[in-house]
């Protein structure tokens, strides 16, 4: 099967229309409906619905398309291993990153720029239950996440890096913001957004107001992209619950609070498919993280 046409196919479900598909991979759009057609024909079922506002995948076409994004991945790394061959460190290395680290990255990001320019990055900021989906759909070379308090997915190699503990934490300026020796009753009368991963988080909040015979916080907000989950706490009362790290990685506006919940420790690490051949840039990059990361206050290397 043409590369190409997998390629054009690939784009024209991400950018969920022809013309803005035969942008993204430089065709004239006519050319571009004629690949698809032909692919569509090669393999005799149909691929796209096309709508007046766009193109969706049928059930074929979501198919093909999980597919055909491995192969590209493939075919990116197979390509960057040859020019590792000849002595060149180059190519696009896709990291997924968990918010709370991206100031780690930031300085990842500086070095990498630094000592290995002919290397491309391209980071992914989101919650680790979706970083550890898009590992599995081969959508990352690896990642920087939360890593499970339970038995790991299988297929997924973890190296743990940081340890870390979960804190309580409201925006500065927050009415709580330095008073000492909190209750669960000051905490009960603010509402409250607590992400979804780890699930533990919320159980053993749960289980302290419980045992104090008050009712648990319900979520007053969910969030369901990173990005707006540090501004929407910043912006609001809203009390909420972040790895320790946080804190001695960057200004975020966010403070955490005096007051005590049984958390176990956490840690956070690298992640990536089990037997899956990492680029040289990709290892190279990931040797920056842990030197990076052995830079925090109060680290030291995590034995496996």
């Amino acid at each position: 099967m043409d590369l190409r046409l997998m390629r054009y196919f690939v784009a024209c479900v991400e950018n969920k229309t022809m013309h803005a598909a035969a942008e993204a991979v430089h065709v004239s759009q006519p050319a571009l409906s004629k690949a698809i057609n032909n692919l569509e024909a090669q393999l005799g079922v149909k691929l796209l619905d096309r709508r007046p506002r766009g193109v969706v995948p049928t059930p074929f076409g979501d198919t093909l398309f999980r597919y055909a994004k491995m192969i590209d991945s493939e075919v990116r790394r197979a390509v960057a291993e040859i020019d590792a061959m000849r002595g060149m460190t180059r190519g696009l290395i896709v990291i997924g990153v968990i918010p709370t680290m991206s100031g780690v990255m930031a300085e990842v990001a500086r070095e990498v720029m630094e000592t290995l320019p002919g290397l491309k990055l391209k980071l992914r900021i989101a919650f680790s239950a979706e970083l550890t989906a898009a590992l599995f759909d081969g959508e990352l070379d690896f990642a920087l996440l939360l890593l499970p308090d339970e038995t790991p997915p299988m297929g997924l190699t973890f190296e743990p890096l940081v340890r870390t503990g979960p804190r309580v934490a409201v925006r500065a300026g927050h009415p709580l913001d330095g008073q000492k020796a909190l209750t669960l009753a000051d905490l009960s009368r603010y509402p409250w957004l607590i992400p979804d991963y780890p699930p533990s988080h919320r159980a053993i909040i749960n289980r302290a107001f419980l045992d104090a015979g008050m009712p648990p916080p319900t979520g007053a907000i969910e969030v369901s992209t990173v990005i707006f989950f540090d501004a929407v706490v910043r912006a609001t009362d809203l009390v909420t619950v972040v790895p320790s790290t946080l804190f001695s990685v960057r200004d975020t506006g966010l403070v955490p609070l005096d007051v005590d919940f049984p958390f176990p420790h956490e840690h956070v690490g690298l992640a990536f498919r089990e037997g899956s051949t990492l680029l040289p840039g990709a290892r190279a990059t990931m040797a920056i993280i842990r030197e990076e990361c052995l830079k925090l206050p109060g680290q030291e290397p995590v034995a496996d």
